[in-house]
């Protein structure tokens, strides 16, 4: 009996950018955040929780980047985890992406296997 072979599983990521020409990019600010947030979260806790975003470090860098460096630095990021771009569009201010990448032989769910069901006995009640 030969095998049939399996034809490759994809998953799929769709990525949006909100695309808006009216505000240039501003470096991250913990204060800022906090007053999106409605003041929820302090700046202090937003800076020692999230220091990838808004430490110190950050803070000193953050220089703002063009927009294209930025992108390209995203792209490359998933692209090191195995996401190809295969195509772009536009949905009035958003700008999708989407990628695809391989399911990994071993992540592929096995084809469900139909056991019979038993019913538990009832059990009819005891008397004290």
């Amino acid at each position: 009996m030969s095998e049939v072979p399996i034809p490759p599983q994809w998953e799929y990521r769709v990525i949006h950018i909100n695309v808006d020409n009216r505000t240039p990019p501003q470096p991250p600010d913990p204060q800022v955040a906090s007053q999106k947030l409605g003041g929820t979260l302090s700046p202090e806790f937003i800076s020692r929780e999230f220091p990838q975003q808004y430490g110190p470090e950050q803070r000193a860098q953050s220089a703002p980047k063009h927009p294209a460096e930025q992108l390209q630095h995203f792209l490359n990021l998933l692209g090191k985890e195995g996401w190809e771009m295969t195509t772009t569009a536009q949905v009035g201010q958003l700008l999708m992406f989407f990628f695809k990448r391989l399911l990994p032989v071993d992540a592929t769910p096995a084809a469900p296997t139909l056991e019979p069901t038993v019913e538990p006995a009832e059990v009819p009640p005891q008397s004290p």
